[in-house]
């Protein structure tokens, strides 16, 4: 699996990204993956706290804006979003690196 050098071998990397992706496929809730594609989308091209992309999502979608935060609390919690919170508020909402690559899986995959 690893060579000499440490370094992963590109097939066992894609191995590890493909179990990855299953893993959160299946991990994450229809809802979950709907607010993290629209948040992705959003955070593209807007500069949000997670209270103005919470509001956002809720306007663009079909979920209760209650519903949102609750998700967008769980991608936290889950280390996929990071941003302000009861004691840093207004701190910009931004994902992960492996939230956006999820992002843009799901938006393939559904």
């Amino acid at each position: 699996m690893f060579s000499s050098d440490r370094k992963v071998s590109t097939a066992c990397f894609n191995s590890l990204v493909a179990s990855f992706f299953k893993l959160a496929d299946a991990r994450l809730s229809d809802t979950q993956k709907t607010v993290l594609k629209l948040s992705h989308r959003l955070l593209k091209f807007n500069d949000l706290t997670v209270t103005a992309l919470a509001d956002l999502v809720s306007r663009r979608s079909n979920v209760p804006y209650s519903t949102v935060k609750w998700n967008l609390r769980s991608l936290k919690d889950m280390g996929l979003l990071t941003g302000g919170d009861l004691n840093c508020k207004g701190e910009r909402a931004s994902l992960t690196f492996e939230a956006q690559m999820l992002a843009n899986y799901f938006e393939k995959e559904y």
